[in-house]
């Protein structure tokens, strides 16, 4: 069982509507939460959050310029650098979406080139649905209520935005699982494409060329094991996700968060990191929805 967070004292997290389970890997939220919240590391993954209590502000991880006050509802994208998001005075509530790899463009109006490393707000994004959503999760009463508001938004973005291209929807997946030793060019003849058509089509897919987003995806999927597994000794870890040496790992490290892995490691689960959802892996089948009073 996943461990509660002492300054959280009443969360949750639960598939999607199966529709959605194709694009969208989990809702979770926290309610009455104060206390600090993690780091946001660099990675190729995207979420969307709704904050219906308080609010959440936005700044460098290395502490550095004034803090943003971030939108009610925003979507965070493809980042290659690392920021803290501080909870503002008293207790807070969210439900966030944590996306699949390569879904985010199903659901949204542009390329995920124009949104890397950034953070948008639902209203800018969507216009007045996005409005709503925040609007809507506001006044609505328990998780269960909420969740649906969210089935029903991102099936309404998704009936608008899919961009359904098989090619590119296995490409995607193939370096997102396989980051270590994946060849590019190798991946494109699989792919039964040039090098060049799959290396111009990543950036407006994904938000990065394919080689930049196998190198986020591989400290992504490395950064979660280990903060996972609550592990100090990062060492075999980083060989085995192909990091030549130590010195590779670090300077690596350093170059996306600042500091080096054993200032962020070891300190135990974070709720960006949860364990799958899915039985027995990523490529295993969802589990039923809990309901909730």
């Amino acid at each position: 069982m996943t461990p509660i967070p002492p300054t959280c004292p009443r969360w949750g997290h639960a598939p999607p509507a199966p529709a959605l389970r194709a694009f969208v890997e989990r809702y979770w939220w926290c309610e009455d939460g104060s206390g600090a919240l993690p780091r946001l590391l660099p990675g190729t993954g995207a979420e969307l959050w709704v904050h219906w209590a308080g609010g959440v502000d936005l700044r460098a991880a290395a502490g550095t310029g004034a803090p943003t006050p971030l939108p009610g509802a925003h979507l965070v994208c493809l980042r290659r650098t690392a920021w803290q998001l501080d909870r503002r005075t008293g207790a807070s509530g969210f439900l966030a979406v944590r996306l699949r790899a390569g879904a985010l463009r199903h659901l949204v109006p542009v390329g995920l080139d124009e949104l890397a490393d950034r953070i948008v707000a639902a209203e800018d994004l969507w216009g007045a649905p996005g409005r709503r959503l925040l609007e809507r999760l506001r006044t609505a009463t328990g998780p269960a209520r909420r969740l649906a508001v969210l089935d029903g938004f991102l099936t309404a973005r998704l009936a608008e935005h899919h961009r359904p291209r098989s090619w590119l929807e296995a490409a995607v997946g193939e370096v997102y699982r396989r980051p270590n030793g994946l060849r590019i060019d190798r991946l494109a003849a699989s792919s039964g494409i040039g090098t060049r058509r799959l290396q111009r089509a990543f950036p407006a897919a994904v938000g990065a060329g394919p080689k930049e987003f196998q190198r986020l995806a591989r400290f992504q999927r490395l950064a979660r094991q280990l903060l996972r597994e609550d592990e100090r000794d990062y060492l075999p870890a980083a060989l085995a996700a192909g990091y030549y040496d130590q010195a590779h790992f670090v300077r690596e490290f350093r170059r996306l968060t600042g500091e080096r892995p054993t200032a962020l490691l070891g300190r135990g689960l974070s709720h960006f990191y949860y364990p799958p959802l899915t039985a027995g892996g990523e490529a295993g089948p969802p589990p039923t929805r809990k309901e909730f009073p």
